[in-house]
């Protein structure tokens, strides 16, 4: 893994040289880049962990700048093509030239905060791969609902229905529940990277649950496939870390059941609110 004290005081010095428009653009080399994007919830820690045992990798997760705000302003169409274009290249200049420091041949990417921004992600990497994750909503909102999302304690940017007037929900959403609000956000969030994702070349698609419920573990053997890794070398890995028997970034308490045993009431709002998303994008069951 790439931590050391003098890599990190170098990146120092690159960040405010950055700041003071002295830090030229990027600069990869010869270095593959992969780029992996999700709602959230959808164990992209795991990945950064996992690929950090592989040699000259530089795996990150949610690098900072993580682009969160730039992902909801640009969502929001506060802010144009050209700037998230030109605001992602910036935000990546210095870790381009810690990769190369780091003598690293492959970079690997986690970040769910590209959930809005992968056309102009696309224009800065032309040559990147791209790995697209998805998780059926209901377990995405019974993992939100677990966390501090939209609670009085919640201070992070969060999409919100009235940040976009167009939206069905926008004038409800004060007295939508948690439950409703974090439904939204899934098709939301969803929604967004499924509209840019169509028109992407040298991109894949994988289920959460073909990479953490599968027996043989095939949707994380075709997101390696995908990046170029060996069958053997990643099953060495998965067997000497044992990374593939713990859970990453997990929730702290269960607050609502597993979707199979929520009440109608429950289904029926995330049906209300999701259901034709799912319906229209994927093959879960809905009916379970």
């Amino acid at each position: 893994m790439y931590e050391n004290q003098l890599e990190h005081f170098i990146q120092r010095i690159d960040k405010k040289l950055l700041r003071y428009g002295l830090l030229g653009k990027q600069n990869w080399g010869a270095i593959d880049k992969v780029f992996i994007v999700s709602t959230g919830r959808t164990g992209t820690k795991f990945f950064a962990k996992f690929f950090s045992f592989f040699p000259s990798t530089l795996s990150l997760h949610e690098p900072n700048p993580s682009c969160l705000k730039l992902a909801v302003d640009y969502a929001q169409e506060l802010v144009s093509y050209d700037t998230a274009v030109k605001t992602i290249e910036e935000n990546r200049r210095v870790l381009g030239r810690s990769a190369k420091r780091l003598d690293a041949k492959l970079y690997i990417e986690s970040n769910n905060r590209f959930f809005s921004l992968l056309k102009p992600l696309r224009e800065v990497f032309p040559d990147a791969k791209i790995v697209y994750i998805v998780r059926d909503g209901r377990d995405y909102v019974r993992s939100g609902m677990a966390r501090w999302w939209y609670t009085e304690e919640d201070r992070g940017s969060r999409l919100r229905a009235d940040m976009f007037p167009s939206d069905p929900y926008a004038s409800k959403w004060e007295e939508m529940s948690r439950f409703e609000k974090i439904a939204w956000r899934w098709q939301k969030k969803d929604g967004l990277i499924n509209k840019n994702f169509q028109y992407l070349d040298n991109a894949i698609k994988v289920t959460f649950e073909d990479i953490f419920k599968s027996p043989d573990r095939k949707g994380l053997f075709e997101i390696t496939r995908f990046i170029g890794i060996p069958d053997s070398e990643v099953q060495y890995h998965l067997d000497e870390s044992k990374i593939g028997d713990k859970k990453v970034n997990t929730n702290r308490k269960e607050v609502i059941p597993k979707w199979q045993n929520w009440s109608d009431e429950m289904k029926h709002e995330f049906d209300a609110i999701a259901g034709e998303h799912m319906k229209l994008h994927y093959a879960y069951d809905l009916m379970s």
